[in-house]
């Protein structure tokens, strides 16, 4: 969950929050889901102070199963590890999923390249040198078999 990459410290009266540093990656794995998209309007809830409801236009998925449109629940804030942004500015998000909810907040908040290029270690890679020695190591036994198989064969008889 992103909530387990928040770090508190206590520093006097105040109470600071700040992110865990991790790589996009890392945090795509951790995500329930994710997209690219721009923030719409923000919606208060009833009867809650500190958590607001953003609503987003989803210009991409990048993971999970998400609409057009994404309501996410999060704190109020920076202070709060909510949100930090500007109406209509592409943003990448991830996003975890509590009880039918979507939660979000300032550590799961990447730019969108970071959160695309994050997904490209998905593709797979040719591992050629393996390839070429395993291909050898094939090749010479292939030979090693049939010499042997033909020198059985062929054996004089005594």
């Amino acid at each position: 969950m992103l909530s387990a990459t928040v770090a508190l410290a206590l520093s006097g009266q105040a109470l600071a929050a700040t992110c865990a540093s991790a790589p996009p990656r890392v945090k795509l794995d951790a995500a329930d889901a994710a997209f690219v998209g721009r923030l719409e309007q923000t919606n208060a809830i009833p009867g809650v102070r500190d958590r607001i409801d953003y609503v987003f236009v989803v210009d991409q998925v990048v993971k999970g199963d998400l609409g057009r449109r994404v309501t996410v629940r999060s704190g109020v804030g920076r202070d709060a590890l909510g949100f930090s942004l500007e109406r209509d500015v592409a943003t990448g998000i991830l996003l975890n999923r509590e009880g039918g909810v979507w939660l979000g907040g300032l550590c799961g908040q990447v730019s969108p390249s970071e959160l695309v290029e994050a997904t490209r270690g998905d593709e797979q890679i040719v591992n050629w040198g393996g390839v070429v020695v395993g291909l050898v190591v094939l090749g010479a036994g292939a030979y090693f078999l049939r010499r042997k198989l033909n020198r059985n064969r062929y054996r004089p008889a005594q």
